[in-house]
């Protein structure tokens, strides 16, 4: 029996979720019950007693039940009383019909129906509340006709139709039929909308997830690109309705490449984390702050009158990235920069205010890094400028205004020229001669420095031809190579190609490479060098003492001669004593490894004179040329 009531009644427990879709439901059946009841309390009025002559006992106690439930129904609707309320009501209109002279099967037919609309419910009580009133009347009904009591002056038996104990037991049986029937379509309805609600929490919950997921850095928990440039709308909305600035500002973490090549990209995920935690607690509760990708965010500043008022913030933020940082077991000094541009001041669309403060952002790293920098409108023409120039290269390298100028070497000893270093010009046809300082960088950024590195390459073997037809053969040209040519091109073949096009002797030839180059990737560079090396090239290090290389890996590389930097010349004095300046150092440090050393950026004839003293055995420098065009450095060799 047990089981049985389980199997039909037992519906299973609604989740806290669940129950504000159902409830609803059942406020709405509710009201449709209602209208049933008004509807039913219209038909005991007026239809049955227009064949019967029962209008003033169809509309009086239709009234006793309808009345009721609509006062009800403002305090109670949606509640489980109110379904047992509406489930009693439907069945005492059962009454109200077979008193209106229905029959028996009709009467039946009438619970029937009541009982299968209230499966409109999701609730299986006021179910057996209507069966268990349905049984309960007939009995009354059977009890009171037993004992012939009279109602209205009439005896019960007119209005029961004379309705027999095996009667009222056989419509007990067909209650409790339809009970159990009715009763498990109510389970099914419960586990069904369960269900629903189920699934639908569960798409709420990943909706949810996927929407935080869509505009949220996973790493930091900030919001990314998408999130920001909706809520920078916002800001700027409310910035332009209530006339008010705000800053935005592009901070970029400096040489974080470093540590996720060195340490690896778990310490460097740690440390975005670090950094996030960082600008949450430095800056206003009312800021926005991004993560837009890598070592990258935004910053959002708002509600202030003078661009000053965020000064104190910049700062605070400086110091903190100033301060050593324990990072999985590391110990980590980092720094940033910061670039920063005002609303309306600067612009008034966001787009232009985000590359604004990323220009600014990138002159603040231009000036030394663990900076800031505002910007100007002056800067963003330099930025058009430069940009203009890119633009420009590719059209002026098939145009041939790229072009060699040549640096004579002299040796100290003869003073005679021995060979020259070939430098690359861009003489402009519109702007005229273009520094190197300005188009080389540029040229390094867009990797457009390849193209320029093969020209060099090819430009200066034709040029070595052209010296050595007007005899001078002995004569060694060096070029400079950059780290991405080194890095990416594939210089060996560059230059062995170009060697056996121009039929030279390579070791008329030689390459000038930093310190920078030589330290990245040691292992690689040491195979590259020696493959040139074994081609006859000579082999530079230029800039030497500016870098971070050491006495054992320059033992290591294969290297003919070095470069004394520009600014160790600068160091001599004229009249004083230069015993401790570490240009001597350098010249001693040459001496023993069995290097040749060439100083350049010589200007004075003390400094001369004093690398002679020295033992220095080449110098470059505007004390003997400055650099030339080919015709003119011809010219000088002739005379």
């Amino acid at each position: 029996m047990n089981n049985t009531f389980k199997t039909f009644f037992k519906c299973p427990t609604i989740p806290q979720y669940a129950e504000l879709s159902i409830n609803l439901f059942n406020i709405k059946a509710d009201k449709v019950m209602l209208w049933l009841l008004i509807v039913q309390w219209f038909i005991a009025t007026f239809i049955t007693s227009i064949a019967y002559d029962t209008y003033i006992y169809g509309f009086f106690s239709g009234a006793l039940i309808v009345l009721p439930m609509l006062f009800l129904y403002k305090y109670l609707k949606g509640d489980r009383y109110y379904r047992i309320f509406i489930a009693i009501a439907l069945m005492l209109f059962s009454i109200v019909y077979i008193q209106q002279y229905l029959g028996r099967i009709e009467m039946h037919f009438y619970i029937f129906i009541a009982m299968a609309i209230l499966t409109l419910y999701k609730d299986i009580v006021p179910l057996l509340v209507a069966a268990a009133v349905t049984i309960l009347h007939h009995l009354i009904f059977n009890y009171l006709q037993l004992y012939e009591v009279s109602l209205f002056d009439m005896p019960v038996m007119i209005f029961n139709y004379g309705c027999g104990f095996d009667i009222v037991v056989l419509h007990a049986v067909f209650v409790i039929i339809e009970l159990l029937v009715l009763g498990y379509i109510i389970r099914l309805q419960v586990e069904h909308s369960v269900d629903l609600n189920t699934t639908q929490s569960r798409v709420n919950e990943l909706n949810s997830e996927l929407k935080y997921t869509s505009s949220h850095d996973m790493l930091t928990g900030l919001p990314n690109r998408i999130n920001l440039h909706e809520q920078l709308q916002n800001i700027k909305n409310f910035s332009e309705t209530n006339n008010k600035r705000f800053a935005l500002i592009f901070l970029d973490l400096d040489h974080f490449k470093n540590i996720n090549d060195t340490l690896g990209h778990d310490v460097g995920d740690a440390l975005l984390k670090t950094v996030a935690n960082i600008l949450t607690a430095s800056l206003p509760k009312e800021s926005l702050i991004a993560r837009i990708g890598g070592d990258e965010f935004i910053l959002v500043i708002s509600n202030f009158e003078d661009p000053s008022e965020i000064l104190p913030i910049i700062n605070i933020l400086l110091q903190e990235f100033r301060n050593e940082l324990l990072i999985k077991g590391y110990s980590l000094r980092l720094s940033a920069s910061m670039g920063i541009s005002i609303y309306p001041n600067d612009s008034t669309n966001i787009k232009e205010l985000m590359k604004y403060s990323d220009i600014a952002m990138y002159k603040a790293k231009s000036d030394g890094r663990d900076n800031f920098s505002f910007f100007t409108q002056s800067l963003n023409n330099k930025i058009h400028q430069e940009v203009d120039l890119i633009n420009d290269m590719q059209r002026a390298y098939y145009d041939h205004e790229f072009e060699l100028y040549y640096q004579p070497k002299v040796d100290v000893k003869t003073q005679m020229i021995i060979g020259a270093e070939a430098l690359i010009r861009w003489n402009h046809k519109t702007q005229g001669m273009i520094g190197p300082n300005i188009f080389i960088v540029l040229a390094e950024s867009t990797g457009f420095i390849l193209s320029l590195g093969k020209f060099v390459i090819q430009q200066s073997t034709k040029d070595i031809k052209e010296f050595n037809f007007l005899g001078f053969e002995n004569l060694k040209i060096s070029i400079n190579v950059s780290t991405r040519q080194f890095q990416n091109g594939d210089l060996y073949t560059d230059l062995k190609n170009a060697m056996q096009q121009s039929e030279i002797n390579p070791k008329q030839l030689g390459i000038e490479i930093t310190e920078s180059i030589m330290m990245q990737h040691v292992g690689k560079t040491i195979a590259t060098l020696k493959s040139i090396k074994d081609l006859g090239i000579s082999i530079y290090i230029d800039d030497f003492g500016t870098g971070y290389s050491s006495l054992a890996y320059l033992k290591s590389f294969p290297i003919d001669t070095l470069k004394i930097d520009k600014t160790f010349v600068d160091d001599i004095c004229e009249n004083e004593n230069n015993d401790e300046i570490i240009l001597n150092t350098i010249l001693a440090m040459g001496k023993s490894l069995g290097l040749k050393v060439i100083a350049e950026g010589v200007e004075k004839k003390y400094q001369f004179e004093y690398l002679k003293e020295k033992g220095c055995d080449i110098i470059q420098g505007y004390y003997f040329a400055k650099p030339m065009k080919k015709e003119d450095f011809i010219a000088l060799l002739q005379k």
